[in-house]
Protein backbone atom coordinates (compact mmCIF):
# COMPACT_ATOMS: atom_id res chain seq x y z
CA UNK A 1 0.00 0.00 0.00
CA UNK A 2 1.46 3.32 -1.06
CA UNK A 3 1.20 6.52 0.96
CA UNK A 4 -0.70 9.57 -0.30
CA UNK A 5 2.59 11.35 -1.02
CA UNK A 6 3.82 8.41 -3.10
CA UNK A 7 0.61 8.28 -5.12
CA UNK A 8 0.66 12.03 -5.83
CA UNK A 9 4.32 11.84 -6.79
CA UNK A 10 3.44 9.01 -9.18
CA UNK A 11 0.63 11.04 -10.77
CA UNK A 12 2.84 14.08 -11.24
CA UNK A 13 6.03 12.37 -12.36
CA UNK A 14 5.33 9.10 -14.18
CA UNK A 15 2.55 10.58 -16.27
CA UNK A 16 3.37 14.19 -17.07
CA UNK A 17 1.04 16.92 -15.84
CA UNK A 18 0.31 20.20 -17.58
CA UNK A 19 0.76 21.96 -14.22
CA UNK A 20 4.38 20.83 -14.07
CA UNK A 21 5.38 20.13 -17.68
CA UNK A 22 3.24 22.47 -19.75
CA UNK A 23 2.45 21.61 -23.37
CA UNK A 24 4.42 18.36 -23.45
CA UNK A 25 1.74 16.81 -21.21
CA UNK A 26 -1.18 17.76 -23.45
CA UNK A 27 -2.99 14.71 -24.84
CA UNK A 28 -5.40 15.14 -27.73
CA UNK A 29 -8.55 13.07 -28.06
CA UNK A 30 -11.20 11.31 -26.00
CA UNK A 31 -10.52 7.69 -26.92
CA UNK A 32 -8.16 7.12 -24.01
CA UNK A 33 -10.32 8.73 -21.33
CA UNK A 34 -13.34 6.81 -22.64
CA UNK A 35 -11.39 3.55 -22.35
CA UNK A 36 -10.35 4.56 -18.82
CA UNK A 37 -13.97 5.24 -17.87
CA UNK A 38 -14.95 1.83 -19.25
CA UNK A 39 -12.41 0.22 -16.89
CA UNK A 40 -13.66 2.06 -13.80
CA UNK A 41 -17.37 1.40 -14.41
CA UNK A 42 -18.43 4.43 -16.47
CA UNK A 43 -19.26 6.79 -13.62
CA UNK A 44 -19.63 9.61 -16.16
CA UNK A 45 -22.97 8.08 -17.18
CA UNK A 46 -24.26 7.73 -13.62
CA UNK A 47 -23.91 11.22 -12.18
CA UNK A 48 -25.62 14.55 -12.90
CA UNK A 49 -23.30 17.28 -14.07
CA UNK A 50 -22.87 20.88 -15.17
CA UNK A 51 -19.95 21.32 -17.59
CA UNK A 52 -17.93 24.54 -17.79
CA UNK A 53 -15.41 25.79 -20.34
CA UNK A 54 -13.98 29.25 -20.97
CA UNK A 55 -10.73 31.18 -21.18
CA UNK A 56 -11.42 32.91 -17.87
CA UNK A 57 -14.18 32.74 -15.28
CA UNK A 58 -14.97 29.04 -15.16
CA UNK A 59 -13.35 28.58 -11.76
CA UNK A 60 -15.31 31.44 -10.23
CA UNK A 61 -18.61 30.37 -11.80
CA UNK A 62 -17.94 26.82 -10.54
CA UNK A 63 -17.35 28.18 -7.04
CA UNK A 64 -20.53 30.26 -7.11
CA UNK A 65 -22.61 27.30 -8.32
CA UNK A 66 -21.09 24.95 -5.76
CA UNK A 67 -22.01 27.29 -2.93
CA UNK A 68 -25.48 28.07 -4.31
CA UNK A 69 -26.41 24.39 -4.44
CA UNK A 70 -24.65 23.48 -1.21
CA UNK A 71 -26.42 26.24 0.73
CA UNK A 72 -29.70 24.92 -0.64
CA UNK A 73 -29.10 21.49 0.82
CA UNK A 74 -27.65 19.59 -2.16
CA UNK A 75 -24.57 17.38 -2.04
CA UNK A 76 -22.28 18.99 -4.59
CA UNK A 77 -19.18 17.51 -6.22
CA UNK A 78 -16.77 19.96 -7.84
CA UNK A 79 -13.84 19.22 -10.14
CA UNK A 80 -11.59 22.17 -11.01
CA UNK A 81 -7.98 22.84 -11.94
CA UNK A 82 -5.25 23.75 -11.35
CA UNK A 83 -4.72 23.68 -7.60
CA UNK A 84 -2.99 26.40 -5.63
CA UNK A 85 -1.43 24.43 -2.77
CA UNK A 86 -2.70 20.84 -2.56
CA UNK A 87 -3.85 18.44 -5.31
CA UNK A 88 -6.99 17.63 -3.28
CA UNK A 89 -8.33 21.15 -3.90
CA UNK A 90 -9.28 19.94 -7.38
CA UNK A 91 -11.84 17.38 -6.18
CA UNK A 92 -14.28 18.44 -3.47
CA UNK A 93 -17.72 17.59 -2.11
CA UNK A 94 -19.50 20.50 -0.46
CA UNK A 95 -16.18 22.31 -0.33
CA UNK A 96 -14.34 19.50 1.48
CA UNK A 97 -11.23 18.17 -0.24
CA UNK A 98 -11.22 14.53 -1.30
CA UNK A 99 -9.71 12.44 1.56
CA UNK A 100 -6.23 11.05 1.02
CA UNK A 101 -7.55 7.52 1.60
CA UNK A 102 -9.89 7.80 -1.40
CA UNK A 103 -7.02 8.81 -3.69
CA UNK A 104 -4.94 5.87 -2.47
CA UNK A 105 -7.92 3.51 -2.85
CA UNK A 106 -8.53 4.57 -6.45
CA UNK A 107 -4.88 4.19 -7.37
CA UNK A 108 -4.50 0.79 -5.72
CA UNK A 109 -7.77 -0.48 -7.22
CA UNK A 110 -7.16 0.50 -10.83
CA UNK A 111 -3.38 0.90 -11.31
CA UNK A 112 -2.94 -2.51 -12.95
CA UNK A 113 -6.06 -2.32 -15.13
CA UNK A 114 -5.10 1.16 -16.35
CA UNK A 115 -1.39 0.52 -16.88
CA UNK A 116 -1.77 -0.38 -20.57
CA UNK A 117 -3.73 2.84 -21.21
CA UNK A 118 -0.98 4.99 -19.61
CA UNK A 119 -3.30 7.80 -18.52
CA UNK A 120 -1.98 11.34 -18.41
CA UNK A 121 -2.09 13.22 -15.14
CA UNK A 122 -5.31 14.97 -16.12
CA UNK A 123 -6.93 11.73 -17.28
CA UNK A 124 -6.10 10.16 -13.92
CA UNK A 125 -7.53 13.22 -12.15
CA UNK A 126 -10.72 13.27 -14.22
CA UNK A 127 -11.34 9.55 -13.74
CA UNK A 128 -10.68 9.85 -10.01
CA UNK A 129 -13.15 12.73 -9.66
CA UNK A 130 -15.94 11.02 -11.59
CA UNK A 131 -15.45 7.76 -9.67
CA UNK A 132 -15.38 9.56 -6.30
CA UNK A 133 -18.53 11.58 -7.00
CA UNK A 134 -20.42 8.46 -8.05
CA UNK A 135 -19.19 6.52 -5.01
CA UNK A 136 -20.29 9.31 -2.68
CA UNK A 137 -23.72 9.62 -4.33
CA UNK A 138 -23.61 13.36 -5.01
CA UNK A 139 -26.74 15.20 -6.16
CA UNK A 140 -25.09 17.51 -8.69
CA UNK A 141 -21.52 17.90 -9.92
CA UNK A 142 -19.75 20.95 -11.29
CA UNK A 143 -17.12 19.81 -13.81
CA UNK A 144 -14.60 22.29 -15.21
CA UNK A 145 -12.59 21.60 -18.36
CA UNK A 146 -8.84 21.57 -18.02
CA UNK A 147 -7.95 22.96 -21.44
CA UNK A 148 -10.22 23.81 -24.37
CA UNK A 149 -13.39 21.76 -24.53
CA UNK A 150 -13.90 19.52 -27.55
CA UNK A 151 -10.93 17.24 -26.81
CA UNK A 152 -10.72 17.82 -23.06
CA UNK A 153 -10.87 14.67 -20.89
CA UNK A 154 -13.93 15.99 -19.08
CA UNK A 155 -15.90 15.99 -22.33
CA UNK A 156 -16.91 12.36 -21.77
CA UNK A 157 -19.76 13.56 -19.53
CA UNK A 158 -23.34 14.16 -20.69
CA UNK A 159 -24.25 17.26 -18.68
CA UNK A 160 -27.59 18.82 -17.82
CA UNK A 161 -26.15 22.19 -18.85
CA UNK A 162 -23.02 23.37 -20.67
CA UNK A 163 -21.58 26.77 -19.72
CA UNK A 164 -18.99 28.75 -21.70
CA UNK A 165 -17.88 31.75 -19.65
CA UNK A 166 -15.53 33.79 -21.83
CA UNK A 167 -13.48 33.49 -25.00
CA UNK A 168 -9.98 34.94 -25.09
CA UNK A 169 -6.54 34.30 -26.57
CA UNK A 170 -4.84 31.71 -24.39
CA UNK A 171 -3.24 28.30 -25.08
CA UNK A 172 -3.12 29.17 -28.76
CA UNK A 173 -0.63 26.37 -29.41
CA UNK A 174 -3.42 23.87 -28.69
CA UNK A 175 -6.70 25.63 -29.40
CA UNK A 176 -6.00 27.76 -32.46
CA UNK A 177 -4.33 31.07 -33.15
CA UNK A 178 -7.38 33.29 -33.34
CA UNK A 179 -10.51 33.94 -31.31
CA UNK A 180 -12.82 32.09 -33.71
CA UNK A 181 -10.79 28.89 -33.63
CA UNK A 182 -10.65 29.00 -29.84
CA UNK A 183 -14.42 29.53 -29.67
CA UNK A 184 -14.91 26.53 -31.95
CA UNK A 185 -12.87 24.36 -29.55
CA UNK A 186 -14.75 25.60 -26.47
CA UNK A 187 -18.06 24.99 -28.27
CA UNK A 188 -17.10 21.34 -28.41
CA UNK A 189 -18.72 20.83 -25.00
CA UNK A 190 -22.16 21.63 -26.44
CA UNK A 191 -24.19 18.41 -26.52
CA UNK A 192 -27.24 17.35 -28.53
CA UNK A 193 -30.48 18.88 -27.20
CA UNK A 194 -28.71 20.03 -24.03
CA UNK A 195 -29.01 23.69 -22.98
CA UNK A 196 -25.91 25.86 -23.26
CA UNK A 197 -25.27 29.14 -21.44
CA UNK A 198 -22.81 31.82 -22.60
CA UNK A 199 -21.16 34.39 -20.38
CA UNK A 200 -22.05 38.06 -20.42
CA UNK A 201 -19.02 39.17 -22.46
CA UNK A 202 -19.24 36.72 -25.38
CA UNK A 203 -20.09 38.92 -28.36
CA UNK A 204 -17.63 38.64 -31.25
CA UNK A 205 -17.88 34.84 -31.37
CA UNK A 206 -21.62 34.64 -30.68
CA UNK A 207 -22.49 33.55 -34.28
CA UNK A 208 -20.28 30.46 -33.84
CA UNK A 209 -22.22 29.37 -30.76
CA UNK A 210 -25.53 30.17 -32.41
CA UNK A 211 -24.66 27.99 -35.40
CA UNK A 212 -23.38 25.02 -33.39
CA UNK A 213 -26.30 25.17 -30.93
CA UNK A 214 -28.74 25.18 -33.83
CA UNK A 215 -27.00 22.19 -35.45
CA UNK A 216 -27.22 20.24 -32.20
CA UNK A 217 -30.73 21.47 -31.33
CA UNK A 218 -29.30 22.75 -28.06
CA UNK A 219 -31.29 25.61 -26.46
CA UNK A 220 -28.97 28.63 -26.29
CA UNK A 221 -29.01 31.18 -23.46
CA UNK A 222 -26.79 34.17 -22.80
CA UNK A 223 -26.17 35.81 -19.46
CA UNK A 224 -27.92 39.14 -19.13
CA UNK A 225 -28.97 41.45 -16.33
CA UNK A 226 -27.74 44.43 -14.38
CA UNK A 227 -24.55 44.33 -12.34
CA UNK A 228 -24.57 45.30 -8.66
CA UNK A 229 -21.73 47.82 -8.39
CA UNK A 230 -21.96 48.78 -4.73
CA UNK A 231 -20.50 45.51 -3.53
CA UNK A 232 -16.87 46.53 -4.16
CA UNK A 233 -16.14 43.41 -6.19
CA UNK A 234 -14.29 43.46 -9.53
CA UNK A 235 -16.60 43.55 -12.53
CA UNK A 236 -15.40 40.16 -13.74
CA UNK A 237 -16.57 38.55 -10.49
CA UNK A 238 -19.95 40.24 -10.84
CA UNK A 239 -20.23 39.04 -14.44
CA UNK A 240 -19.47 35.52 -13.27
CA UNK A 241 -22.11 35.87 -10.56
CA UNK A 242 -24.72 36.74 -13.17
CA UNK A 243 -23.73 33.64 -15.16
CA UNK A 244 -24.10 31.44 -12.07
CA UNK A 245 -27.51 32.96 -11.35
CA UNK A 246 -28.66 32.32 -14.92
CA UNK A 247 -27.40 28.73 -14.76
CA UNK A 248 -29.32 28.03 -11.56
CA UNK A 249 -32.42 29.53 -13.17
CA UNK A 250 -32.13 27.27 -16.24
CA UNK A 251 -31.91 24.19 -14.00
CA UNK A 252 -34.49 25.40 -11.46
CA UNK A 253 -37.08 22.70 -12.26
CA UNK A 254 -34.60 19.91 -11.57
CA UNK A 255 -32.73 21.70 -8.78
CA UNK A 256 -34.89 24.39 -7.15
CA UNK A 257 -32.92 26.96 -5.14
CA UNK A 258 -33.46 30.11 -3.14
CA UNK A 259 -30.68 32.68 -3.68
CA UNK A 260 -29.79 35.95 -1.99
CA UNK A 261 -28.60 38.53 -4.51
CA UNK A 262 -25.28 38.95 -2.69
CA UNK A 263 -22.34 37.40 -4.52
CA UNK A 264 -19.99 37.88 -1.56
CA UNK A 265 -21.97 35.30 0.39
CA UNK A 266 -21.34 32.66 -2.27
CA UNK A 267 -17.72 33.46 -3.16
CA UNK A 268 -15.16 31.29 -1.36
CA UNK A 269 -12.63 30.67 -4.12
CA UNK A 270 -9.05 31.59 -3.39
CA UNK A 271 -6.85 33.58 -5.72
CA UNK A 272 -9.57 35.68 -7.37
CA UNK A 273 -9.11 39.25 -6.10
CA UNK A 274 -8.40 37.69 -2.71
CA UNK A 275 -7.69 40.29 -0.05
CA UNK A 276 -5.23 38.66 2.35
CA UNK A 277 -4.29 41.79 4.30
CA UNK A 278 -5.99 45.14 4.81
CA UNK A 279 -3.21 47.51 5.95
CA UNK A 280 -1.40 47.74 3.66
CA UNK A 281 -3.93 46.11 1.36
CA UNK A 282 -2.54 42.98 -0.30
CA UNK A 283 -4.54 41.31 -3.09
CA UNK A 284 -3.81 38.01 -4.84
CA UNK A 285 -5.22 37.28 -8.28
CA UNK A 286 -4.43 34.41 -10.65
CA UNK A 287 -5.10 36.49 -13.78
CA UNK A 288 -2.38 35.38 -16.19
CA UNK A 289 -3.57 36.05 -19.74
CA UNK A 290 -4.52 39.16 -21.70
CA UNK A 291 -8.20 38.99 -20.81
CA UNK A 292 -7.50 38.30 -17.13
CA UNK A 293 -4.96 41.10 -16.81
CA UNK A 294 -7.38 43.58 -18.44
CA UNK A 295 -9.89 42.76 -15.70
CA UNK A 296 -7.30 43.21 -12.95
CA UNK A 297 -6.05 46.54 -14.28
CA UNK A 298 -9.62 47.83 -14.62
CA UNK A 299 -10.23 46.99 -10.97
CA UNK A 300 -7.06 48.84 -9.92
CA UNK A 301 -8.69 52.02 -11.24
CA UNK A 302 -11.33 51.62 -8.52
CA UNK A 303 -8.81 51.32 -5.69
CA UNK A 304 -7.37 54.21 -3.63
CA UNK A 305 -3.78 54.08 -2.42
CA UNK A 306 -0.60 56.13 -2.08
CA UNK A 307 1.83 53.83 -3.87
CA UNK A 308 1.18 50.75 -5.99
CA UNK A 309 3.46 47.70 -5.69
CA UNK A 310 3.05 44.79 -8.13
CA UNK A 311 4.69 41.40 -7.73
CA UNK A 312 4.64 39.38 -10.98
CA UNK A 313 5.66 35.95 -12.16
CA UNK A 314 4.58 34.09 -15.31
CA UNK A 315 4.88 30.68 -16.86
CA UNK A 316 7.42 30.55 -19.67
CA UNK A 317 4.89 29.88 -22.45
CA UNK A 318 2.81 33.00 -21.75
CA UNK A 319 2.94 35.83 -24.30
CA UNK A 320 4.27 38.34 -21.79
CA UNK A 321 5.16 40.84 -24.51
CA UNK A 322 1.39 41.24 -25.12
CA UNK A 323 0.33 41.10 -21.48
CA UNK A 324 2.87 43.23 -19.60
CA UNK A 325 2.24 46.56 -21.42
CA UNK A 326 -1.30 46.44 -19.96
CA UNK A 327 -0.01 47.03 -16.45
CA UNK A 328 0.22 50.63 -15.11
CA UNK A 329 3.54 52.43 -15.60
CA UNK A 330 3.54 54.22 -12.24
CA UNK A 331 3.86 51.10 -10.06
CA UNK A 332 6.95 49.61 -8.45
CA UNK A 333 7.49 46.11 -9.86
CA UNK A 334 8.95 43.03 -8.23
CA UNK A 335 9.49 40.45 -10.98
CA UNK A 336 10.05 36.96 -9.66
CA UNK A 337 9.37 33.27 -10.24
CA UNK A 338 7.47 30.53 -8.47
CA UNK A 339 8.87 27.14 -7.50
CA UNK A 340 7.24 25.60 -10.59
CA UNK A 341 9.70 24.43 -13.24
CA UNK A 342 7.71 26.22 -15.96
CA UNK A 343 8.37 29.66 -14.46
CA UNK A 344 9.74 32.30 -16.81
CA UNK A 345 13.10 33.97 -16.16
CA UNK A 346 12.41 37.28 -14.32
CA UNK A 347 15.14 39.01 -16.34
CA UNK A 348 13.30 38.21 -19.57
CA UNK A 349 10.00 39.49 -18.19
CA UNK A 350 11.70 42.71 -17.08
CA UNK A 351 12.32 43.77 -20.69
CA UNK A 352 8.58 44.03 -21.39
CA UNK A 353 7.62 46.12 -18.35
CA UNK A 354 7.04 49.76 -19.24
CA UNK A 355 7.94 51.23 -15.87
CA UNK A 356 10.88 52.98 -14.24
CA UNK A 357 10.91 51.03 -10.98
CA UNK A 358 11.53 47.37 -11.79
CA UNK A 359 13.32 44.89 -9.54
CA UNK A 360 14.11 41.22 -10.27
CA UNK A 361 14.25 38.34 -7.80
CA UNK A 362 14.88 34.66 -8.50
CA UNK A 363 13.21 33.75 -5.20
CA UNK A 364 9.57 34.75 -4.64
CA UNK A 365 10.15 34.75 -0.88
CA UNK A 366 12.85 37.39 -1.22
CA UNK A 367 10.55 39.47 -3.45
CA UNK A 368 7.67 39.28 -0.97
CA UNK A 369 9.85 40.09 2.06
CA UNK A 370 11.30 43.07 0.20
CA UNK A 371 7.79 44.37 -0.46
CA UNK A 372 6.90 43.80 3.18
CA UNK A 373 9.82 45.96 4.30
CA UNK A 374 9.06 48.67 1.75
CA UNK A 375 5.31 49.29 1.82
CA UNK A 376 3.45 51.71 4.06
CA UNK A 377 -0.05 51.17 5.45
CA UNK A 378 -1.78 53.27 2.77
CA UNK A 379 -0.06 51.50 -0.13
CA UNK A 380 -1.54 48.74 -2.29
CA UNK A 381 0.15 45.42 -3.14
CA UNK A 382 -1.00 43.25 -6.05
CA UNK A 383 0.44 39.76 -6.53
CA UNK A 384 -0.54 38.13 -9.82
CA UNK A 385 0.53 36.70 -13.15
CA UNK A 386 0.70 33.00 -12.34
CA UNK A 387 -1.43 30.45 -10.52
CA UNK A 388 1.80 28.93 -9.24
CA UNK A 389 3.15 32.19 -7.85
CA UNK A 390 -0.12 32.91 -6.05
CA UNK A 391 -0.15 29.37 -4.68
CA UNK A 392 3.42 29.64 -3.42
CA UNK A 393 2.73 32.98 -1.71
CA UNK A 394 -0.43 31.64 -0.08
CA UNK A 395 1.37 28.56 1.19
CA UNK A 396 4.43 30.42 2.46
CA UNK A 397 2.96 33.59 3.94
CA UNK A 398 -0.80 33.24 4.44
Amino acid sequence: MKTYEEVIDFLFQQFPSYQQKGGSAYKIGLDNIQAICNVIGNPENKIKTIHLAGTNGKGTVSNYLTNIYQQNGYKVGTFTSPHLVDFRERITINGEWIPKKDIIYFYETFKNALSQLAPSFFEWSTALALHYFHKENTDINIIETGLGGRLDSTNVIQPLLSIITTIGLDHKEFLGDDIKNIAQEKAGIIKEKTPVLLGLDIKETLPIFERISKEKEAPLYQTKGSIIQQLALPSYLLHNWRTALEASSILYKSFPVSIEDNPKKYLTIRGRWQVVQKEPKIVLDVGHNEQGVHAIVNQLDNESYDQLHIMLGFSAEKETERILPLFPKDATYYITKSNNQRSADPNIIQHHIRAKKVNCYNDFKEAFLTINRTVKKDDFVLICGSVFLVGDVLQEFF
